[in-house]
């Protein structure tokens, strides 16, 4: 009777878990890689963002 308790318990505690994973995963941007550069010096990514059109820029400096 005691195993049954606990063995639902971990069930519940389970599937709560891969809930919020799956609505984490749900609320993620989607991003479309317009331009990726790779220079010696550094790199140069532009991105879209496909929800609403918005554009980011990152640059990384190699030292």
């Amino acid at each position: 009777m005691k195993n049954n308790i606990i063995n639902s318990c971990f069930l519940s505690i389970a599937l709560l878990l891969m809930s919020a994973t799956a609505f984490t995963l749900a609320g993620c941007e989607e991003k479309e890689k317009v331009l990726d550069i790779e220079t010696p010096g550094g790199e140069l990514e532009v991105e879209r963002d496909k929800s609403d059109g918005n554009i980011g820029v990152d640059i990384k400096k190699k030292e």
